[in-house]
């Protein structure tokens, strides 16, 4: 057990739910407040891993956003809640489905707690939803431009939750949204495949590769929303946060970066986008009427095309967020946990 940081005492005493606590960031979160001795629930999709974590001592329960159930009985008594679960990389499904959990799900979350009298609730969203970005670095001001099904639905599922706020009395639920930019750090499993290749020699950059890219380390990511829980209201009420770390870089200085911190040398070859877009725009269409994930999909391939850079002072004035961790660092230690845990 660690001691509870004393910018953290405000969840002392307090009961806490984090949904999605299977997943990547909403498992760092879960156990993080777990190992600080708090009071946290956390909510996963399958009884399995309902049960896999109560058989590691922690306190689990099933929540699947998509259900017509009621969740009165899940959030009784609780004071914060944290909403990270979310459809994700399912593109086998339809836009219905992604809305179903992202948007209407999320919605009827925030809805439920405020009825039955939680007093914070957080909300993880996305940079995502401004896509390509036009304006570098992006504020929350900045334009949304999302641009698939993903960012789509949780553009709509920020948006609903928050007009939602916007009609709270002065002393109803607080409500805050976050949104991450490119979470990695040891446990994650999404970007494994770009550092693989890249150690492995057999990474081929798609276009140019002058893209930018602003990664999110996990511990930075997690700070940002127990930050976000503690933060005086009217600092952070009806209020969305961009949360990154660092600097922004270009892809080429990317896995230039990579490629140095796990000491192998980067192909400098690179290989034209349209094609791999036409391939991967193929793979969708076959793949989607089979409820067959396609093993290649164009938000995959807007990794090398959009330009994602995003100014985090509103951050840092309200929430007192400052980046921890810097590029080079964070990339060492993913590398670390890859070859410690044999993924590479």
């Amino acid at each position: 057990m660690q001691p509870l940081p004393k910018k953290f005492r405000g969840l002392q005493g307090k009961a806490i739910l984090v949904t999605g606590a299977a997943g990547f960031i909403g498992g760092h979160l879960f156990r993080r407040l777990a190992d600080y001795g708090l009071d946290v629930t956390g909510t996963v999709l399958f009884p399995e891993e309902a049960q896999r974590l109560r058989a590691q001592g922690y306190k689990a329960e099933v929540l699947d956003l998509a259900s017509d159930d009621s969740w009165d009985d899940l959030l009784q008594g609780m004071d914060i809640v944290f909403n990270i679960a979310a459809m994700f990389q399912e593109v086998e499904c339809g836009e219905g489905a992604y809305d179903k959990v992202n948007h209407h799900g999320a919605l009827k979350l925030a809805q439920t707690a405020c009825r039955v009298g939680v007093g914070r609730f957080i909300h993880c969203s996305t940079v995502g939803v401004y896509g390509d970005v036009k304006e570098i670095p992006a504020t929350e001001r900045s334009p949304f431009n999302p641009m698939d099904l993903y960012h789509r639905t949780k553009l709509a599922g920020e948006l609903a939750i928050l007009e939602f706020a916007r009609q709270l009395p002065l002393d109803g639920m607080t409500v805050t949204v976050n949104r991450p930019a490119m979470v990695y750090g040891p446990g994650d499993l999404r970007m494994l495949k770009l550092f693989s290749a890249i150690l492995s020699g057999t990474f081929r950059m798609i276009g140019s590769g002058e893209a930018l890219a602003h990664l999110g380390y996990i511990e930075d990511q997690t700070e940002s929303f127990l930050l976000c829980a503690v933060a005086p209201k009217d600092r952070v009420h009806c209020e969305a946060f961009n949360i990154a770390s660092d600097a922004p870089l270009t892809l080429n200085a990317l896995a230039s970066l990579i490629a140095t911190c796990g000491e192998v040398k980067l192909s400098r070859f690179h290989i034209p986008l349209t094609p791999v877009w036409l391939a991967a725009l193929a793979c969708e269409v076959i793949c989607k009427p089979l409820g067959v994930k396609p093993p290649l999909f164009r938000r995959r391939v807007g990794f090398f095309t959009h330009n994602r850079a995003f100014d985090l002072s509103k951050a840092k004035n309200h929430l007192g967020y400052v980046s921890q961790w810097n590029n080079k660092d964070g990339i060492g230690e993913t590398i670390d946990w890859y070859r410690k845990n044999a993924l590479l």
